[in-house]
């Protein structure tokens, strides 16, 4: 089995711009051994995922990246191992996935009071077939009208909070989307912890450990989002803590900042979270 996997990407039912099956093929010609497919606030492309993954020369792995709030700070989380038939999952899911679509109209309607023209035309044919839209599809339709240079920059210009067409989005709290991928039998990690707005990222990665994460993103490359920080950084936060490490490349398609396999970890971090999730589902 190759060496390496990448664990954190995004497909087209959510808010990248490959399918399922073109991302396992893609992983597969880069000779990955294994990727996770982990979409925002949506389970629907995992079935065409794991089906294309069992056809492949690498380990595909369930999983979901769900967006949450604790103490007042944005945290993602990724959940690994998905049960995608999971009705309970599915259904907390939904309204957040709903809600994108709400957040993705009132971004475009805040480029337009800016005076950037947005047709309708254009919002359509970035919606179809889209299941979970998000702020990579905006920023790629600001590259192709050359409204900026590139993905990063319209998320820097127009995207993050505090910029003109931020529209904050809608968030579970963060124990309790742990505790419904929990009662999934999936296995909760925290993504990309530089991200989150916090002055002691040890402690609070501690109270979420209480609470019930498995794991922590460490490998992750946080310069296409304009995020200080370093593998490293994450590394020294949670040395001795016993999470389990995991790490991605967050790939949402060719036109988008981050590169597939471009933040990979061993394949056997893939096995590690196979036993957190059986260890999992024995607690019940």
């Amino acid at each position: 089995m190759k060496a390496r996997a990448d664990l954190h990407t995004h497909s087209a039912y959510s808010d990248g711009s490959d399918t399922p099956a073109v991302l396992v093929r893609k992983a597969e010609e880069m000779e990955l051994g294994g990727i996770a497919l982990t979409d925002h606030d949506t389970l629907m492309g995992l079935k065409d995922f794991m089906d294309a993954a069992s056809r492949a020369n690498l380990i595909g792995v369930p999983g979901v990246e769900i967006s949450t709030e604790h103490d007042g700070k944005e945290v993602h989380l990724l959940g690994y191992f998905v049960p995608f038939g999971s009705e309970e999952l599915s259904k907390r899911l939904e309204p957040l996935s709903n809600g994108r679509l709400v957040r993705f109209l009132k971004m475009v309607e805040k480029l337009r009071k800016i005076g950037i023209d947005v047709r309708q035309d254009e919002v359509d044919n970035v919606l179809r077939g889209v299941e979970s839209p998000g702020r990579p599809h905006l920023a790629g339709l600001l590259v192709r009208k050359g409204v900026v240079r590139n993905s990063a920059e319209a998320f820097q210009q127009y995207l993050v909070e505090g910029k003109p067409a931020y529209v904050k989005k809608d968030r579970l709290g963060t124990v309790e989307a742990i505790r419904l991928l929990r009662s999934a039998g999936a296995v909760p990690v925290i993504a990309h912890p530089m991200a989150i707005e916090t002055s002691n990222l040890r402690e609070f990665l501690k109270q979420l450990q209480k609470s019930g994460a498995v794991g922590v993103e460490i490998e992750y490359d946080y310069a296409p989002w304009g995020t200080a920080g370093s593998p490293e950084d994450v590394r020294k936060a949670v040395q001795g803590l016993g999470f389990i490490e995991t790490g991605g490349s967050d790939y949402h398609g060719n036109t988008a900042a981050a590169r597939l396999g471009s933040a990979t970890v061993e394949i056997k971090t893939i096995e590690k979270l196979r036993e957190a999730a059986e260890l999992i589902l024995s607690e019940g």
